[in-house]
């Protein structure tokens, strides 16, 4: 049997395809609301640099339109509370994640599919089984509507294959291509993060230039207040993103696999190579309950 170039998204049961989508819609309108929200923080204290006031009433309208901006951010607050775009990001991503191992271990005749006594009409419903219980843990999840097969057909076909085609398909297409998206997400985590940490640094020092020089000269623009609320909208967004936390878990993700991917070369039997992948994949549970637990908090 001739091994796929790769294995896709598309090549992964349908619960996995589902779970993904909504996961992925539900992180990039958290972000952007979050994004929006904070940008919109400070532009309303950017209103207080200055006074226009107009008519007979000698309204300030700088003010009216940073009374605007603050009822905008919260009516995106708002938004942001009642969807909890966050959690269904964070939930969908925890099934995605869940159905994506059992997949692999499906595929490759990993515990607990490995068993050469029980027929295959029992074994795919074991699958179905612990796909079922998987999705009664999130019963308010709203997946998105996806068009696929709870058993794709390369599911089943790799599933068939000898063990030297298993094998070889699962330390290029599992575990070589997970280490090289934690290896880029890893260096791309901390370069956000040095360079997220250099913007406060300058931000704090401009603070401290301009507020020195509103003390000691009239005619200098109170920019002060503007810069610290500047300062905590890139806090509020560090943290939201949480690339430190998320650098140094990838790292660790890398370093696991590396043993992992070791420990499945030295293996010389099937009943061997069951145990070693069901290892494997605990190993990337691991980082996902360590992301996922980071996520929700204490």
């Amino acid at each position: 049997m001739t091994s796929p170039v790769s294995v896709t998204d598309d090549d992964m049961p349908q619960l996995f395809q589902a779970a993904d989508r909504a996961s992925t819609g539900a992180q990039e309108w958290f972000v952007r609301g979050t994004r929006f929200r904070l940008g919109l923080l400070v532009l309303a204290a950017a209103m207080g640099i200055a006074v226009w006031r107009v008519g007979a009433a000698d309204i300030d309208v700088l003010a009216i339109v940073s009374t605007v901006l603050f009822v905008l951010a919260i009516l995106v607050e708002g938004v942001l509370w009642k969807s909890r775009p966050d959690k269904t990001w964070y939930d969908a991503r925890a099934v995605a994640e869940s159905a994506k191992t059992l997949a692999w271990k499906f595929a490759v005749r990993s515990e607990p599919f490995s068993d050469p006594s029980v027929d295959e009409a029992t074994m795919a419903r074991r699958l179905l089984s612990r796909f079922d219980e998987i999705r009664r843990q999130f019963p308010d999840l709203e997946l998105a509507a996806v068009n696929a097969q709870s058993i794709s057909p390369w599911m089943k076909r790799q599933r068939q294959a000898d063990w030297p085609d298993r094998r070889s398909v699962y330390l290029r297409e599992r575990l070589q291509n997970q280490k090289n998206w934690y290896e880029g997400k890893a260096g791309y985590n901390r370069g956000r993060s040095n360079q997220w940490r250099f913007a406060l640094i300058a931000l704090e020092f401009l603070g401290f230039v301009a507020s020195l020089a509103a003390a000691f000269y009239e005619w200098t623009p109170m920019i002060a207040p503007v810069i610290a609320a500047l300062v905590a909208a890139v806090v509020a967004w560090l943290e939201a993103k949480q690339h430190d936390f998320n650098a140094r878990a990838y790292a660790a993700a890398v370093h696991d696999l590396a043993q992992a991917e070791a420990r499945l070369q030295l293996v010389r039997t099937e009943a061997e190579w069951a145990t070693e992948v069901e290892s494997a994949e605990e190993a990337i549970s691991r980082e996902h309950t360590l992301w996922l637990a980071s996520r929700n908090g204490p």
